[in-house]
């Protein structure tokens, strides 16, 4: 689990390791969305952008993110013939492809870009902690926690301390909330292509599966909480509680939360829309998927 990149890393980690429950969501009215404002990155700033954005381990999370995706879909779907199988695949890897979430994701930043919050979130990920953070992200993110690591960890029984740690670096960071409204975004988006195909959906009016979204959302959000607090245990179990303490410092930092706040909008923002396209097109190449979907 990450952060900072965490809600990249989280995500990644939960689609790879479980399989995160495919319930539907939607987004919530009252969510607080970046909004976006006018490009003033200069010429000079714009390259500081792409190096925080390497310094984070964007890339290897989208990576990450992308199979994952890939993953979910074939084993959701396995009723389906070869050559069907291929198509779905095709059409995820396209539309999940990391190098098309990157761009989305940069040009949210570039939107959104505020030079002395960017110095600051850059010093933090140009630190001997910081870099030692984001790779021991990366390396979670890469291996196979198995049942023997969740094991072993619930034999450490962490305490009190360490876990109001990781509560506060999960709100401060909002890496559940947007885990699971990133996580199920692509599930929202197959029900409404398929949705007159679907029985206990297609009578309803776009207001009345909103409701049944937002309700499934809820019912999902806390078994991502606990996803990402296993996930964040795991990922940070070597840090002591002193280094995980800088760590949540920089996450409710002013220059931390403008980092959290348009990464979070940005992966939502580029996942929603590849979600949105693959769906449309799923439902004109394979509309036999609406059988895994009842």
């Amino acid at each position: 689990m990450l952060r900072g990149s965490v809600v990249p890393a989280v995500l990644g980690m939960v689609f790879v390791s479980s399989g995160a429950a495919a319930a539907a969501t939607v987004q919530h009215e009252g969510d607080a969305r970046v909004v976006a404002r006018p490009n003033h990155a200069s010429a000079v700033e714009t390259p500081a952008l792409d190096d925080l954005l390497e310094r984070s381990g964007l890339r290897v999370q989208l990576e990450s993110l992308s199979v994952g995706v890939r993953a979910k879909f074939l084993r959701g779907h396995r009723r389906l013939n070869g050559q069907d199988r291929v198509t779905i695949d095709r059409i995820v890897s396209e539309r999940f492809a990391p190098e098309t979430l990157y761009a989305r994701i940069r040009l949210e930043f570039l939107r959104n870009f505020e030079s002395a919050k960017l110095e600051k979130a850059l010093a933090w990920y140009d630190s001997p902690l910081g870099r030692r953070i984001t790779g021991q992200e990366l390396a979670a993110l890469l291996a196979e926690g198995g049942p023997d690591a969740v094991a072993d960890l619930e034999k450490r029984r962490p305490s009190s301390r360490r876990l109001d740690l990781l509560e506060r670096l999960d709100a401060g960071g909002g890496a559940s909330e947007a885990t699971v409204d990133v996580t199920l975004a692509v599930v929202r988006s197959l029900t409404r292509a398929f949705q007159p195909a679907v029985p206990a959906v297609a009578g309803l009016s776009r207001a009345q599966l909103d409701q049944q979204l937002a309700r499934a959302r809820n019912r999902t959000l806390e078994q991502i909480r606990h996803l990402c607090l296993v996930s964040m245990l795991l990922a940070y179990r070597s840090l002591s509680d002193e280094e995980l303490d800088q760590y949540v410092q920089f996450v409710e930092s002013d220059a931390g939360q403008w980092y959290m706040s348009v990464m979070n909008s940005a992966l939502l923002t580029a996942v929603e829309v590849a979600a949105e396209a693959t769906a449309v097109e799923l439902a004109t190449a394979v509309p036999q998927l609406v059988g895994d979907l009842r």
